[in-house]
C-alpha cells in the first residue's frame, strides 16, 4: 500500500496515461492502415482456427491486427478518469456530471458527424432518403452502435463513442450498486452481464456462422466490466490501496490475451481480456511495481506518445475516414490493376503527421473551447 503522503501527491497528475492514450490510438490507427494497405485487418478463419496461409507480408505485420485492442484501452482509461474526476469534483450531482460530460464528448462528435456525412469525399448534402435520415438521426442519438446498418455508417470509429456515452448513462446505476453492495458485488455484476454477453456471442459465431443481434453485443452492457475496471482501479487509487488485479500474474494474462483472437470460440473475450490486461498495467504503474524506461530513445517516443495521448479523442474522431482517401488516390491512381498492398499501406502512413496537425487544430479550437463553454453554462444556469 502507498504511502498516505505519496498517494495525495500523485492525485493531481497521473502523466503516464497521456502516454497510454497514444500507444492505443496509435495502435488503432495501424491497424486501420493495415485494413486499408492489404483489403484485410484480419487473418481469416480455417474453420475454429486462424488461417496462416495469407501472404509472407501480411504475417510479417499481422501484430497490427491487434490494434483494435486500442479501444478496450480507451475504455478502461475512460473509466478510470470518469471516476477519478467524478469523485474529485466538489460539486456532486448528476446534473454537473452530464454537463461536464457532454461538452467534453459532444460538440467535437457532433462536428465529425456532420464533417463525413455532408462534405466530400465522404458524404453528400442529400438526405431526402429514409436511409440517409436513419444514418443522421441515429448517429445524433448516439444509438447508431446499436443496429448493424449504422453501426460504420457514417465513420466507422464513431461507434465506440456511442458506447462510451450509453456507458457515461449507465455510470449512477454502477455507483449505486457500488454504494448498496460494494465495488466487488458490482464488478461481479458487470461482469456476468458482459460475459453472458460474450459466451452467447461465442455460441452464435461458433455454432451458427454469425453474431447475435448488435443491440445485445453491442450495448454498453456489453463493454460493462471492461469499462467499470477503470473505476474500480480509480476508486482503489483515491483510498490509496492495492486492486485485486495486483495479484494476477501479467504474463500469463498476456498470453491468454494473445492465445484468445486465435481460436473462434474465444475470440469474442479478447476484448474483455485485453481490458484486464489493460487495468493490470495501470496498476502496476500507479503502484509503482513498474516504472518506464529511462533511456533517451524511450524518452523521446514517450515524449511523443505522450503528446499524442492529448490530441488523441480527436485523432480517433477524425482518423479513419482521412486515411479512407487512400482508396480514392488509388482508384484515380492504378483503376485497371491491382496496387502493392505495402505502397498502399505506405500512402496510409503517410498520413499521420496530417492527422496529428489537423488533431491538435481541433483540441485547441474545437475540444477545449466547448470544455470552457460547458464551465460558463454551468455557471450561469445550472447552480
Amino acid at each position: 500500500m502507498a504511502a498516505p503522503a505519496k498517494v495525495e501527491q500523485q492525485k493531481n497528475h497521473l502523466p503516464f496515461l497521456d502516454g497510454i492514450r497514444g500507444t492505443a490510438i496509435l495502435a488503432v490507427f495501424l491497424y486501420h492502415s493495415l485494413g486499408i494497405g492489404f483489403g484485410a485487418d484480419q487473418l481469416k478463419w480455417n474453420g475454429l482456427v486462424r488461417d496462416f496461409s495469407a501472404s509472407r507480408s501480411f504475417l510479417i505485420l499481422s501484430p497490427l491486427t491487434f490494434g483494435w485492442a486500442g479501444v478496450a484501452v480507451f475504455f478502461v482509461v475512460s473509466g478510470f478518469c470518469i471516476h477519478l474526476s467524478h469523485q474529485k469534483c466538489r460539486e456532486k450531482g448528476w446534473l454537473v456530471f452530464c454537463n461536464r460530460r457532454f461538452f467534453r464528448i459532444y460538440p467535437p462528435y457532433l462536428l465529425a458527424t456532420f464533417a463525413f456525412f455532408f462534405i466530400w469525399p465522404w458524404g453528400s448534402f442529400s438526405i431526402g432518403s429514409p436511409e440517409r435520415l436513419v444514418q443522421l438521426g441515429s448517429h445524433l442519438l448516439a444509438v447508431h452502435n446499436l443496429d448493424p446498418e449504422t453501426f460504420f455508417g457514417i465513420n466507422g470509429s464513431l461507434w465506440s463513442v456511442a458506447v462510451e456515452i450509453q456507458l457515461y448513462a449507465i455510470y449512477p446505476l454502477l455507483l449505486y450498486i457500488v454504494g448498496k453492495k460494494g465495488w466487488k458485488t458490482a464488478l461481479i455484476f458487470t461482469g456476468t452481464l458482459e460475459v453472458l454477453i460474450r459466451i452467447a456471442e461465442s455460441i452464435s459465431v461458433t455454432f451458427y456462422n454469425e453474431s447475435i443481434p448488435f443491440i445485445i453485443k453491442h450495448s454498453p452492457f456489453g463493454y460493462w466490466l471492461s469499462w467499470s475496471i477503470g473505476a474500480y482501479l480509480a476508486q482503489c487509487f483515491l483510498e490509496g490501496r492495492t486492486s485485486w488485479l495486483s495479484r494476477l500474474r501479467f504474463d500469463l494474462v498476456a498470453v491468454v490475451t494473445l492465445t484468445v483472437a486465435l481460436f473462434k470460440p474465444t475470440e469474442p473475450f479478447g476484448f474483455l481480456a485485453w481490458a484486464l490486461l489493460t487495468g493490470m498495467a495501470i496498476d502496476r504503474l500507479i503502484s509503482e511495481k513498474w516504472s518506464l524506461p529511462k533511456n533517451r530513445l524511450f524518452d523521446l517516443l514517450w515524449q511523443h506518445l505522450t503528446s499524442l495521448g492529448l490530441i488523441s479523442y480527436s485523432f480517433y474522431l477524425f482518423h479513419q475516414p482521412i486515411i479512407n482517401i487512400t482508396k480514392l488516390v488509388i482508384g484515380n491512381l492504378s483503376p485497371d490493376k491491382p496496387f502493392n498492398p505495402i505502397l498502399k499501406l505506405a500512402i496510409c502512413l503517410a498520413w499521420y503527421p496530417v492527422i496529428i496537425g489537423f488533431s491538435r487544430f481541433i483540441y485547441r479550437r474545437i475540444e477545449q473551447p466547448s470544455i470552457d463553454l460547458g464551465k460558463v453554462v454551468w455557471e450561469k444556469f445550472g447552480r
